[in-house]
């Protein structure tokens, strides 16, 4: 069995739609596949949810009208006549989910209140229509399509925008998929949602539907999962702004989760996890150039050198605490990180000295009540606009030379922060965020440009 999933760019309109049912039907029978919502749509859902939160309910209503509108124009390209009599349950099913959209949206403009477990009703609405959609049109086109509702296999607990998967109850709700599966159906549902034990919907966070498809695989026993995206496969770095990026034939489980964790968009940071659970591969594919062979990764692969990658984030903050009294005292890390426990927001990046602590963060939503706290601590430096560069490869610990090549490649930049990950896998720098870019083609021409051209490139 494979697990296809298509992100929003995949199902951005009627032309992509064809295209896509057309990769399903060519995997097989018995296929499994997860689907984003169309491009755009979810932030578009958002904003309605801010919309009528500030009391412009109609603004928010004029938001889900283009939504319908657009997903009605993909049902014109598959069934023509809006009253078409094999249209109906779609037009039903649309017409339904929308209504319930602006129900929500009403009560949020009512209150003047968006909560975490109101968003997450209304950001998962994208992925409920697509779905839905995607099941009815393949059967227009002669599919054996069924639709699986996520909220009736992914559960999860009911922390709101972040749920965690409930992992033996998903195994056990997942017998419905691999029923329709050995029946030789095309099983499709919604990445992104779920429900926790009420029947609350809920959802993984943005970017969830790569580890809807993952968890999924795992609880359903797949063979492979494919991420079906627009790039062919993983580069060697973000083929938008580097020159000379190339896609890498293959990667590692380990070297994949850290360019996913520190800024190649491609994949989810947590796709891999389920993933080596099982040594299940994953493929990263391009849905426009579908004979590309893309990427594959899996639990070990031989690299033929020690860099395979550079990823970047911009916009992440540095928070630098200073106190005399780290000096030869124990607990003064513990107190730190107490702070960001509380506030629940991660780390990614930490150095230290003998009087402070430098750390790196990706959410600023709670900064200021980290500061706040971390100020009973010691002294607190914010520095913001920064920019996270990470060296992903295997064996970095033990390659001679890597650190003077990068630092050679960086020495026109000010560098805020150096980090050796405590794994063999990354060496990452922290730069101004104006400097990011170029700093990442200086690292890639030092690194990949001399290299031959992969096969699959």
């Amino acid at each position: 069995m494979k697990v296809l999933k298509f992100g929003g760019t995949s199902m951005r309109n009627a032309e992509a739609w064809k295209n896509v049912l057309n990769i399903i039907n060519n995997t097989g029978a018995g296929t499994v596949t997860v689907v984003s919502a169309t491009s755009g749509t979810t932030n578009a859902l958002l904003q309605a949810a801010e919309v009528a939160r500030s009391g412009k309910l109609e603004d928010a209503l004029s938001i889900t009208a283009g939504i319908k509108a657009s997903h009605n124009a993909i049902l014109d390209e598959f069934f023509g006549n809006a009253d078409a009599p094999d249209r109906k349950i779609a037009n039903d099913h649309l017409n339904d989910t929308i209504k319930k959209l602006d129900t929500y949206l009403l009560g949020v403009s009512t209150l003047g209140e968006l909560t975490p477990k109101s968003l997450d009703a209304i950001s998962s609405t994208g992925e409920q229509l697509s779905s839905f959609l995607l099941v009815e049109c393949g059967k227009k086109v002669g599919m054996n399509a069924v639709w699986v509702d996520s909220a009736e296999v992914l559960k999860t607990d009911s922390s709101f925008g972040e749920a965690k998967p409930n992992f033996p109850l998903v195994a056990e709700r997942a017998e419905i998929i691999r029923a329709h599966s050995n029946e030789g159906a095309f099983i499709i549902l919604g990445g992104f949602y779920g429900s926790d034990s009420n029947g609350v919907v809920t959802t993984l966070g943005r970017g969830g539907s790569d580890y809807s498809a993952s968890i999924f695989a795992l609880a359903s026993g797949a063979d492979v999962i494919e991420i079906w995206t627009d790039v062919s496969g993983m580069f060697t770095s973000d083929p938008r702004f580097i020159k000379h990026a190339f896609s890498i034939k293959e990667l590692s489980f380990n070297e994949a989760a850290e360019l996913a964790y520190f800024g190649a968009k491609v994949l989810h940071p947590a796709t891999i996890q389920p993933a080596v659970e099982r040594n299940i591969p994953v493929y990263v594919k391009n849905t426009f150039e579908p004979n590309h062979p893309g990427t594959r990764i899996f639990s070990d692969t031989l690299a033929e050198t020690p860099v395979r990658a550079i990823a970047f984030k911009k916009d992440i903050t540095v928070i630098t605490i200073i106190s005399s009294r780290m000096l030869l005292a124990w607990g003064f890390l513990s107190k730190v990180f107490d702070v960001f426990n509380k506030h629940q927001v991660s780390v990614d990046l930490v150095t230290t000295s003998e009087v402070s602590i430098s750390m790196t963060v990706d959410k600023k939503a709670r900064l200021d009540k980290i500061i706040d706290d971390l100020e009973n601590i010691g002294t607190v430096k914010i520095y913001e606009n920064q920019a996270l560069i990470s060296l992903v490869g295997k064996d970095l610990l033990k390659s001679k030379g890597i650190a003077a090549q990068a630092f050679n490649s960086l020495s026109k930049f000010p560098i805020r922060m150096i980090s050796q990950g405590s794994s063999d896998n990354n060496l990452s720098v922290v730069v101004e965020n104006d400097d990011a870019i170029e700093a990442v083609q200086n690292l890639h021409d030092a690194f990949f440009v001399n290299q031959p051209t992969p096969e699959n490139v």
